[in-house]
């Protein structure tokens, strides 16, 4: 008589998540409020030997005992997927800017050239419903001029973030980041200080169509800068895939909390995210 054997078989795999072969839209590089340096970047990384570049162009222009206009291009931000859930953030720092016109902020006209950064994302959780990831990112001084109406802080920046998305339903979501930023900035007497932020950033996303998505974000940095007030900066934009490699933004910011006096807000914001 044959004895029966019983045959185990194996637990099924999880299934992956969204962001495992997600589009090129759920790891695009917003141009006003980014992953580098600032939070509000997405939660998704670039698939393993995936490279993703971004580049951004802003207007911004302060009102207010005089106008001034900010101009910020092409601020390339290159995105490198790892194994592990893992992705390289690489910001040269060749964003060259360019400030025309006085206003009650003090700050001369002048140009010059951003610093430049590095960074890490790894995605912690991948499920159906919600996504959170952790980054690490760090800035140093090589742009010019340096000092408190330069483009440079001349210090070494350092940025932790936690972020998560929570999908509402098939169409909506919403993503909340946390980030602790200890950088350097012009105190009131006018001299560099270093200071340490607190940045909560919430997202509001909905897709009219596979291709075009709606958002709507809010971002407040506590302080702004050394002994400074708390900063809160809104957007509104719009996202739009034109094809599986190339991904479009368009945004309206509004700076909510500027100084007594002062409206600043961005004329035009844009960038294009294209995966190579």
């Amino acid at each position: 008589m044959t004895t029966p054997v019983a045959i185990v078989s194996p637990s099924p795999s999880p299934a992956p998540g969204p962001c495992h072969g997600a589009p090129l839209a759920s790891v695009a590089i917003r141009p006003g409020i980014g992953r580098a340096p600032s939070t509000g970047g997405a939660v998704c990384v670039a698939a393993p030997g995936d490279v993703v570049v971004g580049f951004g162009y802003r207007d911004q222009v302060t009102v207010g005992g005089g106008s001034q206009e900010l101009i910020v291009a092409p601020a390339p931000v290159a995105l490198v997927g790892l194994r592990g859930r893992n992705e390289l953030i690489v910001a040269p720092g060749l964003a060259f800017s360019r400030r025309l016109g006085m206003n009650a902020s003090g700050l001369p006209p002048g140009s010059g050239q951003q610093d430049a950064g590095v960074g890490f994302q790894h995605l912690l959780a991948d499920r159906p419903w919600t996504q959170q990831a952790v980054a690490a990112f760090i800035t140093v001084p090589t742009g010019y001029p340096a000092g408190p109406s330069g483009f440079s802080s001349g210090a070494p920046s350092f940025q932790l973030s936690h972020t998560i998305a929570i999908a509402l339903g098939a169409r909506a979501s919403v993503m909340l980041s946390q980030a602790v930023v200890a950088a350097s900035g012009a105190a009131p007497s006018g001299a560099m200080q270093h200071y340490l932020a607190y940045v909560p950033t919430g997202v509001f996303t909905y897709a009219t169509s596979p291709t075009t998505t709606l958002l709507l974000q809010d971002q407040i940095t506590a302080p702004s800068g050394p002994h400074g007030t708390t900063g809160n900066r809104a957007l509104a934009g719009v996202q739009q895939t034109l094809s599986p490699n190339v991904v479009l933004d368009v945004e309206y910011e509004q700076n909510m909390l500027p100084t007594p006096g002062v409206r600043q807000h961005t004329v035009f914001e844009a960038g294009l995210t294209v995966k190579l």
